[in-house]
């Protein structure tokens, strides 16, 4: 009789044992590797995770982690701290990046990216740049910003450079007026929108010069046609 209780005694046990699953308390805070949890889940060490969530992923990725709150939700480091850094997650489906109120960078749910910052992509941030691109860009279409367009050169009031005071200024400069010299743009760089303006300026300026050139080539050409029919006229007779 004692054998058959002692039995019945084991299977209980068995079976209570193998019933049991992980509990935690209601109430207060949850350590492990502390005896001293600060939070409700204080963990000293790192932390692995091998399993995924019942709730799929996006694009076939498996859920690891999740963030079930409607809110705003944040990893930080070092919290309250001057080092302090934030990813953050926005309850509309944006994510942000920073140290202070201020954030550095944005991605929303769009796939649209914005660095509030400077960017440097293949090398260092060059100084009063706000992107800085070390090697080829590459675009099918780029919009640059300008103003000041030169149009004014068509003004009538618009003093323009002779022919001739161009040349000595060529011959004296090695240079359009204007426009930086060989050593300058090689060592400086040139800023686009303003050389296109200049650019522009100087084909608007070589524009006038060959539209006064033409009227005088017209001029010429009646000035022949002239004597041509006065010389055509005294060999008639």
């Amino acid at each position: 009789m004692k054998i058959l209780l002692f039995t019945f005694e084991i299977l209980f046990l068995l079976n209570f044992l193998s019933a049991q699953t992980n509990t935690f308390p209601t109430t207060g805070n949850v350590g492990i590797g502390t005896t001293s949890p600060q939070y409700k889940l204080q963990v000293n060490g790192g932390i692995a995770i091998a399993g995924s969530n019942p709730i799929s992923g996006i694009n076939g990725f498996r859920n690891f982690l999740q963030f079930t709150s409607v809110n705003h939700a944040a990893i930080l480091f070092n919290p309250g701290q001057e080092t302090q850094l934030m990813f953050g997650f926005n309850a509309n489906g944006s994510m942000y990046w920073g140290g202070s109120n201020n954030y550095s960078m944005s991605l929303t749910k769009g796939g649209i990216l914005q660095v509030f910052h400077s960017l440097a992509v293949g090398g260092s941030i060059k100084s009063g740049s706000k992107m800085s691109v070390k090697g080829k860009l590459s675009a099918t279409e780029v919009e640059v910003t300008t103003s000041n367009w030169p149009d004014y050169v068509f003004n009538k009031n618009y003093e323009l450079l002779s022919l001739p005071e161009l040349e000595q200024f060529i011959a004296h400069n090695g240079h359009l007026p204007e426009m930086p010299s060989a050593e300058e743009a090689e060592k400086n760089g040139i800023l686009v929108s303003e050389m296109i303006n200049k650019l522009l300026k100087k084909n608007e300026e070589l524009t006038l010069h060959l539209i006064e050139k033409n009227k005088q080539l017209v001029a010429q050409e009646k000035v022949l046609e002239e004597l041509s029919l006065r010389v055509g006229r005294l060999e008639e007779k």
